[in-house]
């Protein structure tokens, strides 16, 4: 591990990625934070929408909001309300938009 370690040092292109990260990393806690509060929200507003059928608990609105924030989407849970399609469509496209901004 060491070795492969030191011979990255020799690729310029390794170099340029590891001065990105680091460039990074101190907008890091903030992003992790605002996603953390969208997510929070979002499964509030779906958890409440939702009849109780199709989403029981908090822990499966949580899911939903997860896997389409981070546009997995395993389609396990989904809405079946019109406010909680709604809703997931607004989480998808501001999530989408949250999620190019740090690379931009």
């Amino acid at each position: 591990v060491i070795r492969l370690l030191r011979l990255v040092r020799r690729f310029p292109h390794m170099q340029l990625l590891v001065s990105a990260f680091r460039d990074c990393f101190e907008a890091l806690p903030v992003l992790l934070y605002t996603m953390s509060v969208l997510g929070c929200i979002f499964s509030t507003l779906i958890f409440l929408a939702e009849p109780r059928e199709n989403i029981e608990t908090m822990s499966e609105s949580l899911w939903l909001v997860i896997s389409t924030m981070t546009t997995v989407g395993y389609g396990d849970v989904v809405p079946n309300s019109s406010l909680g399609f709604f809703l997931v469509s607004i989480l998808m496209v501001v999530s989408s938009l949250y999620m190019a901004m740090p690379v931009a």
